[in-house]
Formats: structure tokens, C-alpha cells, sequence
């Protein structure tokens, strides 16, 4: 049970990693290709929505709107898909990549094709799924795609292990402030990207999304 349970975390830890970084890269590519929308930070949507249909601009706020509307589906659909795959074991997760993979490839291959509306909507669809399933690095809960809480609970623990000597802080301040940076790196990746080729962001996030269901594909399980 020990094992299962360690081999559990450390998928989640892995898959959480990627989950951060691939959410920076598609953040990037929103951002400076669909109209300065983000597909997982929704606070910085619904300021933006407000702002611009508060100023008179709604034509400009369904940009937001789309965006936003993914997200609620696919965070909904990301708790279905757990609920439906609780019981797989370490399994669950290569149908969670699969989902996520597959998405991906159909947003690439067509992406000349979908209109923008279509384009974010299905984005913060995958944002919303991923920040849901993937949230476990090590043993700190974490948003892949949203630094405005990790920066509040990183800061939280420094408190905790400065002033109280809290010697768990110090772990989940590690890992949150891992989490910042790898988002970071993503968002600097997309962006390194695009201006090589915008083309190339969505094949990029496609091919990380289907390395990762490789590696839970072929990786040794002992849950079975």
C-alpha cells in the first residue's frame, strides 16, 4: 500500500511539472495570438471583460467570454473524468493524458482552420481539465496554471518557517515556489515560440502532452 501510494505521488508530482509548464506555453500563445487572453489565469479575464464591457467596448469582451466559458466546462469535465477513472489505480492517469493529447492534436492540425472564438474556448477547455486533474506536486496542492494563489501560499509558508520554525513549510514552500518558475519557463518557452513560428506553439504543446502519456504508458506500474 506504501508503494502504490508513493508511486502515486510521484507520477502526480511529474505530470503536475509538465502540466505547469505546458500551461505557461499555452498562455503565451493566447496571450499574444488570440486577442491578450489567458487560457488558465481567469482572474485576469474577468478584469479584462469588465474593464472593456464597463467602457462601452462588448464587442471586444466575447474574447473573454469564450475563454472563460472553456474553462468552466472543462474544469466540470476534468471533476467527470476523475470521478469516472477514480478507481484505475496509477492507470487513470494515461486516459487523463489521453484526453488532454488528443485535444491537442486536433487544435494543431486544424488550427488555421478554427475561428478564434473556437480556438479559446477549447483552450481554456484544456486549461480548466488540467487545473483540475493535475494539482499535486509532492505533497503540496498547487495550481498548474494560476501563480495568484501559489504566490499567496508560497509567501503564507515563508511566513510559517520564518517566524514559527514550521519545518513543513519549508517543503511546500519549495515546491510552490518550483511551481512559479516552471510556469514561468513555460510562458518564456511559448513565447520563444511564437516569434520563431506561432505555428509551432500548438504542434510543441501536442508533442509534450504525448510524451508524457508515453512515459505513463510505458513506465513500469505496481499498482496492478
Amino acid at each position: 500500500m506504501h508503494i502504490k501510494k508513493n508511486e502515486t505521488l510521484y507520477i502526480s508530482t511529474i505530470l503536475t511539472i509538465i502540466a505547469s509548464f505546458l500551461m505557461g506555453f499555452i498562455d503565451a500563445y493566447t496571450f499574444l495570438q488570440q486577442d491578450e487572453v489567458f487560457a488558465s489565469a481567469q482572474t485576469g479575464n474577468l478584469v479584462s471583460l469588465s474593464s472593456k464591457l464597463f467602457s462601452g467596448e462588448w464587442g471586444e469582451t466575447m474574447s473573454h467570454v469564450w475563454a472563460f466559458g472553456g474553462f468552466l466546462i472543462g474544469a466540470f469535465a476534468g471533476e467527470a473524468v476523475m470521478d469516472r477513472y477514480q478507481d484505475k489505480g496509477v492507470k487513470r492517469y494515461r486516459y487523463y493524458l489521453l484526453i488532454q493529447t488528443v485535444l491537442l492534436l486536433v487544435l494543431a492540425l486544424f488550427q488555421n482552420q478554427l475561428t478564434g472564438a473556437l480556438m479559446l474556448f477549447s483552450l481554456g477547455t484544456l486549461a480548466g481539465y488540467e487545473l483540475t486533474i493535475f494539482r499535486k506536486f509532492r505533497g503540496t496542492v498547487v495550481n498548474n496554471g494560476i501563480m495568484t494563489g501559489n504566490t499567496k501560499n508560497l509567501m503564507s509558508h515563508l511566513y510559517q518557517l520564518v517566524f514559527k520554525n514550521d519545518s513543513k513549510a519549508k517543503a511546500h514552500l519549495t515546491n510552490l515556489a518550483a511551481t512559479v518558475l516552471i510556469f514561468m519557463l513555460g510562458a518564456g518557452a511559448g513565447t520563444l515560440t511564437i516569434r520563431y513560428n506561432a505555428s509551432y506553439n500548438l504542434w510543441a504543446a501536442f508533442a509534450i502532452s504525448f510524451l508524457a502519456f508515453a512515459w505513463a504508458t510505458v513506465r513500469p506500474s505496481r499498482d496492478s
